[in-house]
């Protein structure tokens, strides 16, 4: 089942957008954050709660990043080789898999988590950082970056721009990663999501090569396992990648920001958001399978 390895990192892809954007020079820029976000508290005194987490759906990029969900995980989905499962089931799967994916569903999901958790002063900081011109080209440039075309682009030449980086840019991408714990938890929503796929086809191969309920653990458990290098390989090649244009320093100090308080947060928060997505995900496609073929073809 390779195929989640690739689809748990596109969902990744995306998740980096959602997370807290800030201001890269906390030295240079910190008396102008704290003066916008005195001014954004202000002005979002008097806006409901639901227009604050629009306005940070939109601003953030995840509006637009949610969008590309579908798009993102059926490309994933056609890279891979076909499952052990007749070219029926195996289009039935694809398609429940997309629709399982539905942008609007997983819109409705993650603002649905944000209202649940709402914290009006540290929803209006967040909107503040969002509206920084430094957040604003970062959020940009991890936009352009989220697109299928340009994740296409991305692993055709994945040697050549990893080959490229500098020594200090590659630690940079350690860095961030280790920060947002980007690998641990992209490979936790992949599992959650295996969990429901192999389950489920395990009930419609033919009887020889169905696996015991302890041989499911197993296999689990070694997916994850093997899944963790091509994971944090990947989120690292994705950071070189988005931020080719940016400098070393600026890099770094966005780091930075991702280690306040406010930045651990926020980049938490969005973690756990996703992380329901994928609970939500994994149900509706375990349904969805079931209803669509397990029930009248589990041999």
């Amino acid at each position: 089942m390779s195929t989640w390895n690739v689809v748990s990192v596109f969902i990744c892809s995306a998740l980096l957008v959602g997370c807290v954007q800030t201001p890269s020079k906390e030295s240079s820029l910190s008396a102008a954050l704290k003066s916008e976000s005195t001014v954004v508290s202000a002005s979002v005194q008097k806006q409901s709660k639901a227009a604050i987490i629009n306005q940070i759906m939109v601003e953030s990029g995840m509006d637009e990043g949610i969008a590309q969900l579908p798009d993102l995980v059926a490309m994933g989905f056609d890279q891979q080789p076909v499952p052990p499962i007749g070219r029926m089931e195996y289009d039935a799967f694809r398609k429940n898999l997309i629709q399982a994916f539905d942008a609007e569903k997983v819109r409705g999901i993650v603002v649905s988590y944000l209202g649940d958790h709402y914290d009006h002063e540290r929803f209006a900081k967040l909107l503040a950082m969002l509206r920084t011109p430094l957040a604003k080209k970062m959020t940009a440039l991890e936009m352009t970056a989220s697109t299928p075309q340009a994740q296409h682009e991305m692993m055709q030449m994945g040697s050549i721009i990893m080959g490229q980086a500098t020594p200090e840019r590659l630690e940079l991408a350690r860095r961030l990663d280790g920060v947002m714990n980007a690998t641990e938890m992209s490979v936790d929503m992949q599992m959650m999501l295996a969990r429901v796929s192999v389950t489920n086809i395990n009930k419609i191969v033919p009887v020889a090569q169905r696996m015991s309920d302890m041989q499911l653990e197993n296999m689990l458990a070694e997916m994850r396992m093997q899944s963790l290098y091509p994971a944090r390989q990947f989120i690292q090649l994705n950071t070189v990648y988005t931020y080719n244009s940016v400098a070393d320093d600026e890099l770094k100090a966005y780091i930075q920001l991702h280690d306040t308080e406010i930045g651990r947060w926020s980049t938490r928060l969005m973690w756990d958001a996703w992380m329901s997505v994928s609970e939500r995900v994994a149900a509706d496609l375990g349904e969805k399978m079931n209803k669509t073929y397990i029930e009248n073809n589990a041999f």
